[in-house]
């Protein structure tokens, strides 16, 4: 399996740096790019490397500085390609990507990017505001330079917000040769550039970090999923997988500040103006072929909805599309409550292999724009009867658990495997794949075991139609 054997490397790859990290590569320039956002924020950084001696074998790619939580969702590319083997763990008290760069020789130089989604990073401010004012969100940072463990010759960062309404922002530090602190074109910032940054983390650090903020104005609902439940049902017999999501939805933006307002919201739809703040409707994106959609919450079914089915174009199908409004608009701190789910062709996703050996394909997650979710529990359950389960997963999750679970006409139980994972968000809506084998003996027995039910019932009602129920024996005349 990818990630143990992932896990197994880590300790290898850290023994090397317990002197710390040697000072084998330079960077000759970093761009980052911020994309601000309302729960979450898209962060692009590109190094151009020098390797200072022959064959450095890793690089030490900072995620933060030291004490910091790694992003929700990273990924490395070297010279344009994805890297798959990247072990993830803390150097000298830092979240760090050990990246492997094969065979350099020295003087050599190679293109590193680094794309991440971070969370958790902003605030509504102020926290309460008014039905119809607008909402300000406040980004910080710990730090404003980009973290490394080697010598920078310049870098650059810009941030870019959704609007042009910046109101504030932070001061960067006077101690590096700079053309310019901060300059600010419309709704993007740019700090620097600066010329020989020394190394802000590990033994060698000697650079100067400071904790930066943008303060700025978000036109959009910032919806966040609290807890998110995933059942995920495979069924042989009717060729189907059922889909099931029981999600608790929150606006995470400014609370409400006084008394809510049917009035005003109906001619804030009337005039088409909407508070930024409002979340009335979500639009889920479900897979081609999705088919029975149902959606409830613990009132019951919500009509305020529509579904478009998928459309075959090209020889490919399009996304189909569950667009849904809650029974009243979520302002912010309000919660809302609701399930969701959906069947498709078992085909879709199961492949068959040599010798009654399947393999499952689950999406891990429903993407929503801009959506974190604090708290996701995925369970797939298996037919009854599968055995030797192994789970693969895209990325790192927090749990994995086999269990058992027993429904109608079960006799050992169906194999279920749950995942667990903090701080999801949509760039984890891949297929996660359980692989298990599913012998003929297996796909009979449930039909045998409700024949041997029914043939059993049938001759119980036959014996107790044949016993004589009278008190008196009736005499013969």
């Amino acid at each position: 399996m990818l990630l143990s054997t992932l896990l197994a490397l880590a300790p290898l790859a850290l023994a090397k740096f317990e002197g710390g990290v040697p000072q084998s590569f330079i960077n000759t320039a970093i761009a980052r790019t911020i994309e601000l956002g309302g729960s979450t924020h898209v962060v692009t950084t590109q190094y151009n490397v020098k390797a200072l001696v022959d064959n450095p074998e890793t690089y030490v790619l900072a995620l933060g500085k030291e004490g910091d939580e790694p992003p929700a969702w990273y990924e490395v590319l070297v010279a344009g390609q994805p890297v798959q083997d990247v072990v993830t763990d803390n150097v000298e008290g830092a979240p760090a990507a050990l990246v492997p760069i094969g065979k350099m020789k020295k003087d050599g130089t190679v293109t590193i990017s680094l794309n991440e989604i971070v969370a958790k990073s902003s605030r509504p401010v102020p926290a309460e505001i008014e039905q119809r004012a607008p909402q300000y969100i406040m980004w910080e940072t710990n730090s404003t330079l980009v973290d490394s463990v080697y010598t920078s010759d310049v870098e650059r960062i810009k941030i870019r917000a959704p609007t042009p309404e910046i109101i504030g922002q932070g001061k960067v530090p006077k101690t590096y040769t700079r053309d310019s602190d901060l300059t600010k074109s419309g709704a993007t910032i740019t700090l620097g550039p600066f010329y020989s940054v020394p190394p802000t983390l590990g033994k060698d650090a000697k650079g100067e970090q400071s904790p930066f903020w943008v303060h700025y104005e978000t036109k959009v609902p910032i919806a966040g999923i609290r807890s998110l439940r995933r059942s995920a049902e495979v069924s042989h017999w009717g060729a189907n997988l059922n889909i099931q999501d029981e999600i608790e939805l929150f606006n995470n933006g400014p609370r409400l500040k006084g008394q809510f307002s049917r009035l005003n919201h109906q001619q804030s739809r009337f005039w088409a103006s909407k508070p930024a703040q409002v979340l009335s409707e979500l639009v889920m994106r479900l897979p081609p072929l999705a088919r029975s959609v149902y959606y409830y919450d613990v009132i019951g079914n919500v009509s305020t909805s529509h579904f478009r089915e998928g459309v075959a174009r090209k020889g490919r199908t399009t996304e189909s599309q569950l667009e849904f409004r809650p029974r009243y608009p979520l302002l912010g701190g309000w919660n809302y409550t609701f399930t969701v789910g959906w069947d498709s062709p078992l085909s879709e996703s199961l492949k068959a292999e040599q010798d009654g050996k399947y393999v499952l394909s689950v999406p891990f997650l429903t993407p929503l724009k801009d959506v974190v979710v604090d708290d996701e529990e995925l369970r797939i359950i298996l037919p009854e009867g599968a055995t030797d389960v192994q789970v693969y997963t895209p990325f790192p999750v927090d749990e994995i658990d086999h269990a058992v679970h027993k429904t109608y006409l079960d006799t050992t139980g169906r194999p279920v495997v749950t995942l667990k994972k903090h701080l999801v968000t949509e760039n984890h809506a891949q297929p996660v794949y359980v692989t298990y084998n599913y012998s003929r003996a297996a796909l009979f027995k449930k039909p045998l075991t409700v024949a041997a039910f029914c043939g059993s019932i049938l001759l119980l009602f036959i014996l107790l139609r044949r016993v004589d129920y009278s008190i008196e024996k009736k005499k013969r005349e």
